[in-house]
């Protein structure tokens, strides 16, 4: 194979994008706790309705669950997670409200809908 196109080859392969690829990471605990937090932060703290935009997201939500599983408090935080929330379920509620009201174009949403958006929203704890 020739040089033009082994590299051309190896830039295709550079420019795909697949989420599913796992890359190792090490992180110290303090990192962990950092990142924890960030997130956390993020999705139960933060008034602007932008972050919703990563308060549902799964690939955020499945960080959180990957730092947590490894983190020396994860069956702490496990317990923790496992009972609903009240205050956090309402400040996510009155968020989710807002940004509805918010939308330039407003979109009808089901029940169903909502309920996933909110669970999504409010993992690690459950919904009541």
């Amino acid at each position: 194979m020739s040089d033009a196109n082994q590299n051309s080859n190896e830039q295709s392969d550079f420019t795909k994008s697949n989420e599913d690829a796992t890359q190792p990471v090490h992180l110290t605990q303090g990192e962990i706790n950092a990142l924890q937090k960030a997130i956390l932060f993020l999705k139960f703290e933060c008034e602007e309705t932008e972050s919703l935009l990563y308060s549902g997201s799964p690939l955020l939500n499945s960080v959180l669950e990957k730092v947590r599983d490894v983190s020396a408090f994860g069956e702490y935080a496990k317990e923790l997670h496992s009972r609903p929330n009240e205050h956090a379920e309402r400040f996510m509620r009155t968020k989710l409200e807002r940004s509805y009201a918010e939308e330039i174009a407003p979109r009808e949403r089901t029940e169903d809908q909502k309920i996933d958006i909110l669970t999504s929203c409010m993992y690690p704890y459950p919904v009541k």
